[in-house]
């Protein structure tokens, strides 16, 4: 029984090899074929990024989505979405160019062959969210670029004085930039700040720092950081007493001499109406002290117009009552 056993297992065995070859070799022997997928078919998971880019007004940039060359690129395509309008700028190998943003930008290639978005003059109206999309044979590459306007801002100061408080306020002021600049100070102690938004899209910070009037004053300093400078600015606000550099005091000096003049134009307009009308007075007076010359009347006229003729018929008749007298004796 056992030669029967061992007979049985020689030939499995022997078939069981056989079997196995014969598979290899129909396996060696087929044809190996190459299938080049579709281009939606072999394209990868987007490789997908952000970044955000702050432009100088006025200034041309170039934003490039890959580095990938158009030997290897199938389409690039931008959507932009801006604070005035929404566009589209793509160029395909396979399709006609788009853009209906008609306004200066639009797609380029460098010398190398490489793909990317040319912006000539950077405006407030080009802020917005770009979106790139390309993608090549094996692959796909996706950008979200945020871009915003960066404006230089101006720096003021002066100094201050409050006559009610009594200390000094040192002022520092930086206009219309964007965003925001940063101002500190020597010491952070007694320091306000306010922002304004402005109608232009700009910020204006001012800093006021509060100086106590016993500290020695001199030229005072504050320092202005912003994304525009690749240094701090810093600004001296020059110290003048007696100037203009203190407007309250100032202008509590020009109320008291303005008050001052017109009590004195008071008093002297007053002055000249009462000696005006004393004047007045005193000269109705003496005018009332002096006689009169009146002109004679008729009646008087008469009378001494009469008078010497009287006197002479006088004189007659007693003339003649004396001769009657004497041829009577």
């Amino acid at each position: 029984m056992a030669w029967i056993v061992n007979l049985w297992t020689i030939i499995l065995l022997t078939f069981s090899n056989r079997f196995v070859w014969t598979n290899e070799t129909q396996s060696n022997s087929s044809p190996t074929l190459s299938v080049t997928p579709s281009p939606s078919a072999s394209t990868k998971p987007l490789d997908y990024f952000e970044k955000f880019i702050s432009i100088k007004l006025g200034e041309k940039i170039n934003l490039s989505c890959t580095n990938r060359t158009w030997s290897t690129m199938l389409f690039d395509t931008w959507e932009l979405k801006n604070t005035d309008k929404t566009c589209r700028i793509a160029h395909s190998n396979s399709e006609p160019p788009v853009n209906n943003c008609n306004d200066g930008r639009t797609i380029t290639n460098t010398t190398e062959g490489r793909s990317q978005l040319y912006i000539p003059s950077f405006k407030y109206t080009y802020e917005g969210i770009y979106i790139c999309e390309t993608a090549f044979q094996r692959g796909s590459h996706k950008i979200l670029f945020k871009l915003s306007a960066i404006v230089q801002p101006e720096i003021s100061g002066r100094i201050e004085y409050s006559t009610t408080d009594n200390h000094y306020v040192a002022v520092c002021k930086a206009s219309n930039g964007k965003p925001n600049a940063s101002i500190s100070w020597s010491s952070d102690e007694n320091v306000t700040e306010k922002v304004t938004y402005n109608w232009n899209r700009t910020f204006t910070v001012e800093s006021r720092r509060i100086i106590p009037y016993s500290t020695s004053m001199g030229n005072v300093t504050c320092i202005v950081s912003h994304p525009y400078w690749n240094e701090s600015q810093t600004y001296t606000i020059p110290y003048i007493r007696g100037t203009a550099q203190e407007p309250n005091k100032l202008i509590y000096w020009i109320v008291v001499i303005a008050c001052l003049f017109c009590v004195l134009l008071i008093i002297f307009v007053t002055s000249f109406v009462c000696i005006k009308k004393h004047l007045a007075d005193l000269r109705n007076c003496c005018k009332s002290t002096i006689p009169v010359a009146t002109a004679p009347t008729k009646t008087q006229q008469d009378v001494e117009e009469v008078e010497p003729y009287a006197s002479y018929v006088e004189r007659v008749n007693s003339i003649y009552n004396s001769s009657a007298e004497l041829c009577n004796v």
